[in-house]
């Protein structure tokens, strides 16, 4: 890696350091690539709190006295890609016609648990380990590219683990209040802010105290200071870029936030985000809200993916081939309806994944005619007598490998996906 030579900046205020990054930015004419690298893949994360029916999209079992399907659905899909489709989930059949061939759908995910906190952590981390990360905040936090906000949580889980550092909270507008001040004048006892000039000097004067403490450190104190050099230096960049990204107003509908994301992405700001799908699916008294709420998702992950098809990438020409986006809930529910007309919870569960390294077109995992998973060869996803069971671990160290990571040094002995992989 590079080592920043930093002694310029002192003297410098912050505004300045930025405009001439921003100069020097123009300046670039580096070719754009056909397809992002893995280690320039950015990810876009969208969690269904409460447990999703696989059975109202992603997993369709019809013809099957073990799952109770909606009698007014019917089998959508070419017989590889599969979904349920019906008139009341007209925009769930227009994702798939219009995106099926970069979408994966992933069934029969086995998630340890059918309790909604330790399963949303095992789905999220791959462990019921609470020092370990989530898997946007370890790709985040493993990149080799330098992202100011690496992983962004608009709303829905976060498990920063070991990696607090690389998470940041959008909402509230909290951030950019500390980065400037202005958070000083909404305490109890409202402080007055200093003036730009005298801001400046701080900046600088700080700025140039840490670097010399770190000059002047070895081993873990070196490693410290640099640090928090450079999360200065990223404080720096998003103070000056906060009109460019439009930081003030990040959105509160799934499409908004999912501009925003892009946005971030496309700036060089971000490399994850997580957005919660909006609706609650814990249906254990009316299982019709699942597709109230699945539907116009997928309306809004239309929406998105237009937009990532005519954005300009950071890496890429568009963003639509550097972007993963992924879709998943803590568990499914159950394959028969309860006296109440609902479903309750159930440990397997599937997933949406989207875009850039995805081996689309298809689905991948298998369960029964009682909606029990079954092995799969992970090399395939297809059904296996002798092969292995499908677990969220599994897709998780898959999602590492699109990010360019190696799973092994994160969870060892854990196999990927590799279906999964274009």
């Amino acid at each position: 890696m590079l080592k920043r030579d930093h002694r310029f900046l002192s003297g410098l205020s912050r505004r300045h350091l930025l405009g001439g990054a921003a100069a020097l930015a123009g300046l670039s004419v580096a070719p754009r690539l056909a397809q992002a690298r893995p280690s320039e893949r950015k990810f876009l994360f969208f969690y269904a709190g409460g447990g999703w029916d696989t059975t109202t999209v992603l997993d369709p079992h019809f013809g099957s006295s073990g799952v109770d399907m909606d009698p007014d659905t019917y089998m959508g899909g070419n017989g590889i890609l599969n979904y349920t489709a019906g008139p009341d989930r007209p925009l769930v059949g227009r994702f798939f016609e219009r995106w099926g061939n970069r979408t994966a759908i992933v069934n029969g995910i086995d998630a340890h648990s059918v309790g909604h906190d330790s399963a949303m952590q095992f789905v999220m981390t791959g462990t019921s380990a609470s020092s370990y990360a989530d898997w946007p905040t370890i790709i985040a936090a493993n990149s080799t590219l330098e992202y100011p906000m690496p992983h962004v949580v608009f709303s829905g889980p976060s498990y920063p683990g070991t990696s607090a550092s690389a998470v940041v909270r959008a909402g509230g507008g909290t951030l950019l209040e500390l980065l400037d001040g202005s958070i000083l004048g909404k305490s109890d006892s409202p402080t007055p802010r200093f003036s730009e000039p005298s801001d400046a000097m701080i900046d600088a004067f700080v700025y140039d105290r840490v670097g010399r403490f770190a000059a002047q450190q070895r081993g873990n104190g070196a490693e410290r200071g640099e640090s928090l050099r450079a999360n200065l230096e990223r404080a720096m960049e998003l103070e000056g870029r906060r009109f460019e990204a439009g930081l003030s107003d990040l959105g509160r509908s799934m499409v908004e936030q999912g501009v925003k994301a892009a946005e971030l992405f496309r700036l060089g700001l971000s490399r994850c985000a997580m957005i919660g799908i909006d609706g609650g699916f814990d249906t254990h008294g009316d299982e019709r809200q699942q597709i109230l709420n699945q539907d116009p998702f997928f309306g809004a992950l239309d929406e998105i993916m237009d937009h990532l098809s005519s954005t300009p990438g950071h890496t890429t020409r568009y963003l639509i081939d550097e972007v993963v986006i992924v879709a998943l809930s803590e568990f499914g529910r159950t394959p028969k309806f309860n006296g109440s007309g609902g479903k309750d919870h159930w440990p397997y569960g599937s997933a949406l994944v989207v875009g850039s390294g995805v081996a689309g077109g298809q689905s991948l995992g298998v369960t029964d005619d009682k909606l029990i998973a079954k092995p799969i060869d992970m090399s395939t996803g297809r059904e296996k007598s002798d092969g292995d069971m499908l677990a969220c671990e599994h897709l998780g160290t898959a999602l590492l490998k699109l990010g360019g990571l190696d799973p092994a040094y994160f969870l060892p002995g854990v196999q990927s996906l590799d279906a999964l992989l274009g």
